[in-house]
């Protein structure tokens, strides 16, 4: 028996890249627009104090309930009952004030409706952008290039647009191959898009941690086994080797950032 290639990439992750000048104008005016319907949509769905508790109060408590062992007793001498209880009245008395804020926010101020919020949104516009350019670094856009996670992801559901989305310096060994299950390849992409970007963005905040890599890879490999056709293609591994398939992210000699994938069945 021989493992049978379908197909290798090896895509570099970019710079972080700046959002268009326009892009961070646009997100704060369209939020901003959208404040009055906000606060029309929150006050339909808290109406009052009674829905407050049953929506937000009642399953954040058994929510919590499970955190704290039953043994558990603090340094004030609370036991795991008591510690519930206040956390449970502090959430009730969480209403008024919640309401209180949320008028303040969406009051018409100076014939401006929302005023409050529409200033928050504004001011917050250079941080949105920040953080896009983390997502974009591995996303990119439709005008500068497809970044390493939708030309990955759409290589893995055979979608041939993908070929011309890989850019010199990147390394693309054969044609986009599906190893979705029947009429499951729309859910692995979705699945495999959010995967792989949160995966990139822990690597990131890591500083690039090798044990934060290999954890990364990891899920990948158990993501992928699982939802791939056994017929199409072999079970994934964290660890890159010459006759498996793998979508792994690893350092190269230069610094950067790399994911490398690579698709075959033993025949």
């Amino acid at each position: 028996m021989a493992f049978e290639k379908k197909f290798e990439l090896g895509l570099i992750a970019r710079p972080q890249w700046e959002v268009a000048g326009h892009m961070a104008d646009n997100w704060a005016k369209h939020l901003g627009e959208a404040g009055e319907l906000i606060k029309d949509k929150l006050d339909e769905k808290m109406p009052d104090d009674g829905t407050f508790m049953g929506v937000l109060v009642e399953p954040a408590v058994n929510a919590y309930a499970p955190v704290l062992d039953p043994s558990f007793v603090s340094k004030s001498e609370r036991s795991v009952e008591e510690i519930r209880n206040v956390r449970r009245e502090k959430l009730e008395r969480a209403f008024n004030k919640w309401k209180d804020n949320m008028t303040k926010a969406f009051a018409t101020v100076d014939g401006v409706p929302a005023k409050f919020f529409k200033d928050k949104v504004s001011s917050a516009k250079d941080l949105w952008a920040m953080r896009m350019a983390y997502i974009l670094a591995f996303n990119g856009d439709k005008i500068r290039g497809r970044g390493l996670v939708p030309i990955t992801a759409y290589y893995l559901v055979g979608d041939g647009r993908a070929s011309s989305w890989v850019e010199a310096g990147d390394l693309a060994n054969g044609e986009p191959y599906n190893i979705a299950r029947s009429r499951e390849r729309t859910s692995f992409k979705a699945a495999l898009l959010n995967r792989l970007l949160q995966g990139g963005m822990m690597i990131v905040k890591s500083q690039h941690q090798a044990a934060e890599i290999l954890a990364q890879n990891q899920i990948n490999a158990a993501l992928l086994t699982g939802l791939r056709d056994p017929a199409k293609c072999d079970a994934f591994v964290a660890t890159p080797a010459p006759d498996k398939c793998f979508c792994s992210w690893e350092m190269d000699a230069d610094g950067r950032l790399v994911l490398r994938t690579q698709i075959g069945l033993t025949v």
